[in-house]
């Protein structure tokens, strides 16, 4: 998941922390908007803005002119992502910034339940879904210990009913 800039809480994934590093007040204010669409009362989505958390920096324009049919574009410099939002792009800000962090968070549409999906750890296959599939996964390593192991949903270094009960939370019958 870091690959995503995402940090996912280590007590449970009662909530998770986006990784990412807007650049101005304006461009700070659209993401923390922007994660709060995402966010549910039970499982709030918080910004991580500092160093330690890495994860891309958001600027709004860039060095070189944009194309006009761009929202964005994204540049690694010295390892680091850095997405440069288009200020006079085909998107408002706040639209940018969204599909920006659909991208970076791989979510299957922007709402609160893509998120929460994505982001509480149900899906281990990183799917897109919460399903059977997942369930065999988390099932597979049932009663193990260690670190890394898929179906650790509350990362307390063990699978068992306490993740059992996570997965749940997300599982529908379809």
């Amino acid at each position: 998941m870091a690959t995503i800039g995402l940090s996912a809480a280590q007590a449970a994934p009662s909530f998770a922390s986006v990784a990412l590093r807007p650049e101005g007040a304006a461009l700070r204010q659209e993401v923390l908007s922007a994660l709060s669409a995402l966010s549910t009362p039970d499982f709030p989505i918080t910004l991580d803005d500092s160093a330690q958390g890495g994860g891309a920096v958001l600027v709004l324009g860039g060095s070189v002119p944009f194309n006009p049919d761009l929202s964005s574009r994204t540049l690694t410099v010295n390892n680091v992502r850095r997405t440069e939002l288009n200020p006079k792009g085909p998107l408002p800000l706040s639209g940018a910034v969204r599909a920006e962090i659909s991208s970076l968070l791989g979510l299957s549409e922007f709402s609160p339940q893509a998120a929460r999906r994505k982001l509480s750890g149900a899906d281990i296959n990183g799917d897109g879904k919460v399903d059977l599939t997942d369930l065999a996964l988390l099932m597979g390593n049932y009663g193990k210990t260690g670190g890394g192991l898929s179906g650790d949903l509350n990362r307390d270094g063990r699978v068992d009913e306490s993740d059992l009960n996570l997965f749940t939370e997300e599982y529908s019958i379809p």
